[in-house]
């Protein structure tokens, strides 16, 4: 895994590991085409990547390093060049590893160490989605620009989608299957493009199946600590979600919203029963949701004549930063805010944690759909409209 990745993954899951004497482990391993190459071992700490030893291979790129664990600990190996072999040590471990010198990534090879072997897995598997990203990054840049932008932007979003879901299923089978070991960790702060793949709120079953198991083999273990807390920190919240989802939940009315529009007029979302109504929370500050926009616009245009209505509200701070994301990406329809940000008592109504997020409403204004993005919006629309 890249250094950038790691970082990420520390950021919500912060891996540390105690040590005790006379719980030895090895790492032992050849670097094909280093030569009295420094290697540089660091272990992720508490609060960043700490260097343990600086290490010279010899002529024929060996080297080799022991320490001590009576909990996992999580390393790199680091050549000169930012390569990293990410290991995760285990009590009485003999691992041994291998790599070709500049091309890392396609020839690291692990033994001896299960956990290690499992992180190299999700490490191949985070390669190829990235490979996909670039391809489709090309792809969208050769395609920009030639007169098509918004069904340019609204296929690069739905293919962004269809990768990330992959790899949402992708990790979900592998925690499934690895819940009760070390690694599993690492899979649930997996990420795409920067983003992760599994949100702690929409994904809370995997975080805490993964708490369970690990808490009862490692109750001593930081690294296993962290997740714990961070699960307890959760759990108030999943079952306020739960209890919200009550008044929010599919086959319920909306409650209504009555909100100023740019122009300080209020605004009802109840103003349009009779109509399809997406209600769809965003932001202007919201990356995520600027992307998925241009699949709004060609949802609006594709059935707004045929009674489908967009009810959009912005948690943005600001009146001038709401009021031009909306020009710039063409948004001609209904827009409330209270700009109160994350404060908003309309959010908190309706449990948003997180956006881009929608519903979608039917005639009598009853949630039928949530959080349909993407192609997703547009099949259950066309349903709807055929």
């Amino acid at each position: 895994m890249d250094l950038k990745t790691i970082k990420l993954i520390a950021a919500s899951l912060i891996f540390v590991a105690g040590c005790a004497q006379h719980a030895d482990f090895t790492i032992t391993g050849k670097v094909t085409g280093a030569n009295k190459d420094s290697l540089f071992i660091e272990e992720m700490t508490e609060k960043s990547v700490e260097l343990r030893s600086t290490l010279v291979t010899g002529t024929d790129g060996s080297f080799s390093y022991s320490d001590t664990a009576s909990n996992p600990r999580l390393f790199f190996v680091r050549s000169a060049q930012n390569e990293y072999i990410t290991l995760m040590a285990m009590k009485g471990e003999k691992i041994s590893v291998s790599a070709e010198k500049g091309n890392y990534n396609k020839s690291i090879r692990i033994s001896g160490s299960p956990q290690s072997e499992l992180i190299l897995e999700l490490n191949n598997e985070l390669i190829r989605a990235t490979g996909k990203l670039d391809s489709l990054s090309r792809q969208y840049q050769a395609l920009k620009g030639k007169g098509n932008d918004p069904q340019v932007d609204s296929w690069v979003q739905a293919e962004y989608g269809k990768l990330v879901e992959q790899q949402r299923n992708f990790i979900r089978v592998f925690i499934e299957k690895h819940v009760d070991e070390p690694a599993s960790l690492l899979a649930l702060s997996h990420q795409i493009g920067q983003q992760p793949v599994l949100n702690g709120s929409t994904d809370f079953d995997l975080f805490e199946k993964v708490d369970v198991k690990l808490f009862r083999k490692y109750p001593r273990s930081i690294l296993v600590l962290n997740l714990h807390k961070y699960v307890e920190a959760m759990r108030p919240q999943m079952e306020s979600a739960q209890s919200q989802a009550k008044n929010t939940g599919s086959g319920k009315v909306a409650p209504d919203i009555s909100l100023p529009d740019p122009d300080g007029k209020i605004q009802t979302l109840s103003s349009l029963r009779g109509n399809i109504v997406l209600l769809d929370f965003w932001a202007g500050w919201c990356g995520p949701c600027r992307r998925e926009n241009p699949n709004l616009v060609a949802a609006y245009s594709k059935y707004h004549d045929k009674g489908f209505e967009i009810f959009q509200v912005s948690l943005d701070k600001t009146k001038p930063e709401w009021v031009a994301a909306i020009k710039q990406d063409g948004l001609n329809w209904i827009h409330v805010s209270d700009l109160k940000f994350w404060s908003s008592p309309v959010a908190r109504q309706f449990g948003i944690e997180s956006i881009p997020a929608n519903f979608l409403l039917d005639k009598e204004g009853k949630i039928i759909g949530q959080n349909l993005r993407g192609t997703a919006l547009d099949e259950e629309l066309a349903k709807l409209f055929r």
